[in-house]
């Protein structure tokens, strides 16, 4: 199903569709604040396995992120919770960062990679705050790669994304237009941080 997003998000009764496919295993795909992304509920590990199978990769070697709806919600999900942690986090997020943090014993284990890690997003995008205040868990979210064209790794034309993957997942949402960037990535998981990636977003100290 193509869903058109409304500048404050999606309408319940598109909510409520959306919210019902996460919770069969069915994926889909979101705008972000960011790049589109795929997404599935945490607790399904159907869903994680279909990500895996559309970005061609093995689900061991898998790097995923978690959506969590604030900070309160990811701290059950982490290990790393201290004072400093929080205080960087706390002026990033919301916002097109993603946090390599150490894994807690409430995220799924399917998602537990060697490093035993797992990224945190929190978007500040209203179709991502639409959803998220129907659901009492984090989505596992992965960025959409266009396989086909080096020179323009992200999905910029919709109907190109939508003639991609329309009959391989179970919802995309359409926004005005998601950005060409990825996230600022940052690895908290070592004494200071580590920008890993850097986008046009600068991380705030």
């Amino acid at each position: 199903m193509i869903i058109e997003a409304q500048r404050y998000g999606l309408h319940p009764d598109d909510i409520d569709f959306v919210v019902e496919c996460l919770k069969k295993g069915k994926p889909g795909i979101v705008p972000t604040d960011s790049v589109y992304a795929y997404c599935s509920l945490s607790s399904e590990k159907a869903g994680f396995e279909a990500i895996c199978r559309l970005k061609h990769i093995d689900p061991k070697d898998a790097m995923m992120s978690i959506i969590c709806r604030d900070l309160s919600q990811a701290s059950e999900y982490f290990t790393q919770w201290d004072t400093p942690v929080y205080r960087l986090l706390n002026k990033n997020l919301p916002g097109p960062f993603t946090f390599i943090l150490n894994s807690g014993n409430r995220a799924p284990a399917f998602l537990k990679n060697k490093r035993k890690t797992l990224g945190l997003r929190i978007p500040q995008h209203p179709v991502i705050k639409s959803i998220m205040s129907k659901l009492d868990m984090p989505l596992i979210v992965s960025s959409v790669i266009n396989h086909e064209d080096d020179m323009e790794p992200y999905f910029s034309d919709t109907d190109l994304l939508i003639s991609h993957h329309e009959k391989q997942v179970g919802f995309i949402i359409i926004d005005e237009g998601a950005e060409q960037e990825e996230s600022t990535v940052v690895d908290m998981t070592g004494d200071e941080p580590v920008i890993l990636r850097q986008s046009r977003h600068e991380l705030k100290y």
